[in-house]
């Protein structure tokens, strides 16, 4: 049976007195801890003796009052100072709080090591620290079967049972993983909400949530926490949910290291497709390894800053919730190869600032319809640029108003008609033409403005729109070639000829 404070007080060669919070005398102490910390209750929890020589106790009366309640608040049964030694003076405000709240503050003399408090409630608690021990050792067990296949749920659920509580682990404010899928009960409801609204504080590992339910939070790519609920008639024991914690970031870093290698090998295959290098066979039974063989559709979205930075990570977020994917950046876009979905798209959409675009082509499911997918996602995606819609689809926007062609084979054939021998020139030559001409003309024809954007000296690019006047026939005096170079340019990079 755990050791009572008030038995612990009576014990004469502990040399401990009690200066208030008599009433909760009757708590019993599951463990005793030295901690020197300014903030205490983030590192023990319910049923814990706190010890200490004052030094991370505050001097003035105000924050002395908020130390004994924020210790209480975690379920911390008492404290233990040691007398004539680093604590300030304790001011009769922080006393009568103590008295208030039943918190029993207690002086041990200065020649008691605090070694032989923890003594005593160790030797009490012998029973309740072997079972406590032992669920330590089958909360590490569950480490045995870590592997690179992401068994999260499988996992949670297991810990859960040595716990007592339903686990969830939460990132981004939105919950990515739980035991079973579990999260409709209202407990687990209340405390993921009350995660989501609590601001992080610096240092702290630990958050404490409504009844009794805990968060950790847990190293790794993605910002996460484990969340624990108890049970009904449980409580939590801190230190056990930090080892589950542990556990549950070993087995996150042996799934990332898994994800990582998929998301090399589903780049390396979405390029083969669209090049048209991987044979129709062999390509089908990688996407059936990844659950893409059924109706897909690829999706792009302008290389830029913003989705550079979600992109790096968004392999994550679709293994998380479970949607297969190949994801690839080439040629000034982000390339996303996804079931046929509105579930894919809108995880897509929420992943990505909300400046970003995205172009999606009509649904496919034959390998050779790869790269022709990529054009129309393209061609998509340029429809929408300039306005404020987010999402091009293909089978939706073939039919765009305006004074491009209203097709993409259409668009293709008016750009390869006026740009053809630029396309073909930089493609033989490894030249910029194409990309100088439309800089060009975007600066309004401002040879200092374009030359600055390119990189070049002015004398440099006379020289390549001399070559466009030449390859085209068409003069860069004339509002009408202007006007036709301009469109040849819009419609090569609807039709996926030109970056954007």
């Amino acid at each position: 049976m755990a050791i009572t404070v008030g038995e612990l007080v009576g014990v004469p060669s502990l040399g401990t007195r009690v200066v208030a919070g008599a009433s909760g005398l009757d708590r019993r102490i599951s463990w005793a801890h030295v901690c020197e910390l300014p903030e205490p209750w983030l590192w023990l929890g319910d049923g814990e003796l706190l010890m200490t020589t004052g030094i991370g106790i505050p001097v003035d009366a105000i924050r002395q009052v908020k130390y004994v309640t924020e210790l209480s608040a975690a379920g911390i049964v008492g404290i233990a100072i040691g007398d004539r030694m680093k604590s300030p003076d304790l001011h009769t405000d922080m006393v009568a709080a103590a008295d208030r709240i039943g918190l029993p503050l207690l002086l041990t003399e200065a020649e008691v090591p605090f070694v032989a408090l923890a003594r005593v409630v160790a030797n009490a608690n012998d029973r309740e620290e072997q079972a406590r021990l032992a669920t330590t050792e089958r909360l590490y067990h569950h480490m045995r079967f870590l592997s690179q296949v992401d068994g999260t749920p499988q996992l949670l659920g297991g810990l859960g049972v040595e716990l007592g509580a339903t686990l969830a682990l939460v990132s981004a404010g939105a919950t990515i993983c739980a035991a079973d899928g579990d999260t409709g009960s209202p407990s687990v409801a209340a405390a993921l909400a009350q995660l989501a609204s609590t601001q992080p504080r610096p240092g702290g590992a630990v958050i404490r949530l409504h009844h009794g339910a805990l968060a950790v939070r847990l190293p790794g790519p993605q910002a996460a926490a484990l969340v624990a609920v108890p049970l009904p008639d449980h409580l939590l024991d801190i230190g056990l949910v930090q080892h589950a914690a542990a556990v549950v970031s070993a087995q996150r870093s042996a799934a990332t290291a898994g994800r990582e290698r998929a998301r090399r090998l589903g780049a390396s295959l979405l390029t083969r497709m669209i090049d048209g290098s991987i044979d129709s066979a062999m390509a089908l039974d990688e996407l059936t390894e990844r659950r893409l063989d059924g109706r897909r559709v690829v999706a792009v979205i302008p290389v830029d800053n913003a989705s550079d930075a979600v992109w790096a990570d968004l392999h994550h977020r679709f293994d998380d919730a479970g949607i297969a994917n190949a994801l690839l950046t080439r040629g000034g876009l982000h390339v996303a190869l996804l079931p046929e979905d509105e579930e894919a798209l809108t995880m897509l959409l929420q992943a990505l600032p909300p400046s970003a675009s995205v172009g999606v082509s009509a649904p496919v499911d034959r390998v050779a319809d790869s790269r022709p997918a990529l054009l129309q996602a393209t061609w998509a995606l340029h429809q929408v640029r300039d306005t404020d819609r987010r999402v091009g689809r293909y089978a939706v926007d073939r039919q765009f108003s305006g004074f491009l062609p209203t097709s993409l084979a259409d668009c293709e054939e008016a750009a390869r008609r006026c740009l053809g021998p630029l396309l073909r020139y930089d493609e033989t030559k490894g030249s910029q033409l194409v990309v100088s001409l439309r800089v060009f003309l975007e600066e309004n024809r401002s040879w200092a403005r374009a030359a600055s954007r390119l990189y070049v000296h002015k004398q440099t690019l006379v020289y390549r729109m001399d070559r466009v006047e030449e390859l085209t026939g068409r003069k860069l005096s004339s509002t009408a070639d202007v006007a036709e170079l301009w469109m040849a340019l819009q419609a090569a990079m609807a039709a996926g000829l030109h970056g954007f």
